[in-house]
């Protein structure tokens, strides 16, 4: 019925419209491709999975999704004595971006977990199967695929986001007791960390529970440490003992409030490879989501080249095995990074099962590639290498304009 034939405040909802069922969605949820994806996830899904499994929504038909359950206690350990841009991002992103333990240690380029969880869900992943981001930065896609009972591989150059996955991860199950208190011993910590090889300090500790509280307080330590490089009013010492008290209560909080909901958290094996040679074996991954690094818009290497140096690894070393990062000049880097790239969509097919999907969020930068559009590249290297794209949604990004404005979501089907 047309518009002019009844009064516009009659006209249903247009959700209405596009669900079957009287569905609620999370507050959060305000950007068009946000809608596209809870779509797509609430179609793509099993009926039965729905409540336990969907990551856009509050309710179906009256009953509270469990993403919702489990995540709409907010962390005020996340906000506390931080800046108005962190407190305004972290409450805003209650369902999106600050739960479990994703919101320890902020990094820079990492994806909205929240965004991960629905792909998986699109790509129908199955709780006990396995999926890799063999560029994994600082571990989204492999904590949310945990939490929801599904395994994963980890791959990445950079030694401390193989750490700061590892913690991550750790952290989902941490002890409790043992963690409760932690902060009160900022002082201790510190001096224990604060030696030449700190990683020498972590073999001391042979019990494997204590180990996860330990490495924790490690990534608080190396969190402050970035943290030192940026203000003056603080000194390293100080900042560790805020930073150490945020995680111990962000953790505990979770383990709280949300475990219960969680039935099985899923495996994440790190892997000491590179993107453009995994060692796994052919066909044995059910699903690849990841990025590649923005290298022309973000050095990674810098960003973290406090925490490498403190963790005794040659930064250089790892600069030059980067994706996009060697070259004399940026046309020698373009042509670099695009091998580069090639390489990397060569070996996800060779791990990745027939009709099985490959999903990459990557960004659109024309300023800095000489008008090449990094997606076509992409699109136009899994060709080759027999992923077909399926599907592409554009989303905007936010934080990063000066360098990128917008970013797809590609989806490529192994054939």
């Amino acid at each position: 019925m047309k518009l002019e034939d009844k009064e516009f405040y009659k006209l249903p909802s247009f959700l209405q419209s596009l669900f079957d069922d009287k569905i609620e969605l999370l507050p959060s949820v305000n950007e068009l491709f946000e809608l596209e994806l809870a779509y797509l996830e609430y179609n793509c899904l099993p009926k039965d999975d729905l409540l336990d499994r969907m990551a856009y929504f509050k309710s179906i038909n009256g009953k509270s999704t469990r993403h919702f359950l489990m995540y709409s206690h907010p962390t005020k350990a996340l906000i506390d004595d931080r800046t108005a841009t962190t407190k305004a991002y972290f409450e805003n992103g209650l369902f999106s971006t600050g739960y479990a333990t994703h919101g320890l240690f902020p990094y820079r380029g990492k994806f909205h977990p929240q965004l991960i969880k629905a792909l998986i869900n699109i790509i129908g992943i199955k709780r006990g199967e396995t999926i890799l981001d063999p560029m994994c930065g600082s571990g989204t896609t492999n904590i949310e695929s945990a939490l929801m009972g599904i395994n994963s591989y980890a791959i990445d150059l950079s030694p401390f986001c193989q750490f700061m996955t590892k913690v991550k991860h750790n952290s989902l199950s941490i002890d409790v007791e043992l963690l409760r208190g932690v902060s009160n011993k900022s002082e201790q910590l510190f001096d224990f960390f604060n030696v030449d090889n700190p990683k020498k300090q972590l073999r001391k500790i042979k019990d494997s529970e204590k180990l996860k509280v330990y490495e924790l307080a490690l990534l608080a330590f190396l969190d402050s440490l970035g943290y030192s490089k940026r203000v003056v009013s603080s000194s390293h010492k100080q900042l560790f003992a805020k930073v150490l008290k945020r995680y111990e209560t962000t953790v505990i909080d979770f383990i709280l409030n949300s475990f219960k909901y969680i039935s099985e958290i899923g495996t994440v094996n790190i892997l000491n490879a590179t993107a453009k040679k995994i060692l796994l074996e052919d066909c044995s991954i059910d699903g690849v989501i990841t990025s590649p690094p923005y290298s022309f818009a973000i050095d990674y290497v810098k960003n973290d080249e406090a925490q490498l140096n403190f963790l005794g690894y040659d930064v250089n070393t790892i600069r030059n095995e980067m994706v996009g990062l060697v070259g004399k000049n940026k046309d020698e880097r373009l042509k670099n990074y695009f091998d580069d790239m090639e390489a990397v969509c060569s070996e996800v097919s060779r791990v990745l099962k027939k009709d099985k999907y490959f999903v990459m969020i990557i960004g659109s930068n024309t300023n800095q590639t000489g008008g090449i559009r990094l997606e076509s590249k992409i699109i136009e290297s899994c060709k080759k290498h027999n992923l077909t794209l399926v599907k592409s949604i554009l989303k905007p990004i936010k934080g990063m304009r000066n360098t990128m404005k917008d970013e797809y979501i590609l989806f490529f089907q192994r054939v």
